[in-house]
């Protein structure tokens, strides 16, 4: 889609001949311009840009005046040009009247123009980098000059004896330098270009375009950094949320008689080991089968370790071996069957998985005195792997001396940890 050429204000199409009129996708209008800028620089004037139309002018209506006061049509051909409306109806007027010069800006298929277009020949221009030698722009010249009554490559020429193409007009060559500017981007390079415009052009329109162009970079680069401060500043707030709750938890575990599971990405909560937390002042049921009370706040599991639990780690790649139930069934059955070093192993694990490596606070086996001082409390379930056995199961604890068990023993184990050191003075 066109509009009209850079020209005078109060410039009319029907009030000037028109040498040239581009016709060209506006979504390629970067690759047109140095098009545009090369035969302006020959001293032709071109219908190409829409600054220029007056307020309230109906723009197919001008597109028609430019249209029928212009020498010749440059048809600048692309993918984006075959479905374009107004390319194609400026294209055909061009073809009807005799006055069509096609170049190719870009690759299309061979049946990307409609069937009307496919038998008219066309210049290449898809790898034309601005060089006057090029030979499919030295062709597109040539007919060019059939239509607006002068040679063009010789006037190249001259310019090239002459020695460059300086023109009376510095706007000719500022305007060829933006079109192929490679840091538009950039702030500092376009204010450093600016500079150089207004020295040579000022108060020229081409001024105020790269002010405007300039104001649009800093405006996106002040929304750009709002956005990131915001980003920011909401990236702060959930994190303080996310630490605010993770220090709300932490102190609602340290309330005796919590009951809590710890949580790791891939496994559902039900997967970990179920936690509750005792007081070592907490009353007892009964005497400690030790004599002992344990020094520091502690959690238990409230069951001994289960199938379920150890199967949900082999499952995400955990490497405990896979503890025989001897078919008594699996699921939430406590594991048994097991070494204090595989019981170990699995503390081990978890600690891995949620930072609690080498901490004092990470999981491990508990101690004989936690575990008589939990049972005497009767915060914790006995685990004895039959639905109907009486009796609670020997369980792995991490001071005591029981070796590993023997082919068939039913020995289960349940983890610990550490929530608060505590100083303690005996009775």
């Amino acid at each position: 889609m066109l509009a009209v050429c850079h020209g005078q204000p109060g410039w009319h199409p029907e009030s000037h001949l028109i040498d040239v009129f581009i016709s060209y996708s506006r979504s390629t209008r970067s690759v047109v311009e140095p098009i545009k800028y090369k035969l302006d620089a020959l001293g032709l004037s071109c219908f190409f840009d829409m600054h220029q139309i007056d307020g309230g002018a109906v723009f197919p209506d001008v597109i028609d005046k430019a249209l029928r006061n212009s020498k010749v049509v440059l048809c600048c051909w692309s993918p984006e040009y075959f479905g374009g409306q107004w390319s194609m109806i400026e294209c055909r007027d061009a073809i009807a009247r005799g006055i069509i010069v096609p170049v190719a800006i870009k690759r299309f298929e061979q049946f990307a123009p409609p069937a009307d277009l496919r038998q008219i020949n066309w210049f290449d221009l898809v790898d034309w980098n601005g060089d006057d030698n090029h030979e499919e722009w030295v062709r597109t010249l040539r007919n060019l000059s059939r239509f607006v009554g002068r040679d063009l490559v010789a006037a190249i020429e001259t310019q090239a004896d002459a020695g460059g193409t300086d023109s009376a007009d510095p706007l000719v060559e500022l305007r060829a330098t933006w079109a192929a500017f490679p840091a538009r981007n950039n702030a500092r390079a376009v204010e450093r270009f600016l500079e150089r415009v207004r020295s040579k052009s000022a108060g020229s329109g081409f001024e105020i375009e790269i002010e405007h162009h300039l104001d649009t970079l800093r405006q996106n680069a002040e929304r750009r950094a709002e956005r990131q401060a915001c980003a920011e500043a909401e990236r702060r707030e959930r994190e303080a949320e996310e630490e605010a709750a993770r220090i709300r938890a932490e102190a609602a575990r340290r309330e005796a008689g919590a009951v809590w599971r710890d949580t790791i990405p891939g496994l559902a909560d039900a997967a970990l080991p179920e936690m509750v937390t005792i007081d070592p002042d907490a009353n007892q049921a009964g005497d400690c089968t030790d004599g002992e009370i344990p020094g520091d706040l502690y959690a238990l599991g409230r069951r001994p370790v289960s199938y379920a639990e150890i199967d949900a780690a082999i499952a995400v790649g955990a490497d405990l071996g896979w503890p025989s139930d001897q078919g008594k069934g699996r699921g939430g059955q406590p594991v048994l069957n097991v070494s204090r070093r595989d019981a170990s192993a699995y503390a081990d694990w978890l600690n891995s998985r949620l930072g609690l490596t080498e901490r004092a606070d990470g999981y491990r086996l508990p101690t004989a005195a936690e575990l008589a001082h939990a049972s005497s409390t009767g915060m914790i379930e006995q685990g004895d792997g039959e639905a109907d056995a009486p009796t609670a199961l020997p369980e792995w604890c991490e001071d005591c001396s029981v070796g590993a068990p023997a082919q068939g023993s039913s020995i289960a184990f349940r983890l610990a940890r550490t929530l608060a050191r505590q100083t303690r003075e005996r009775m």
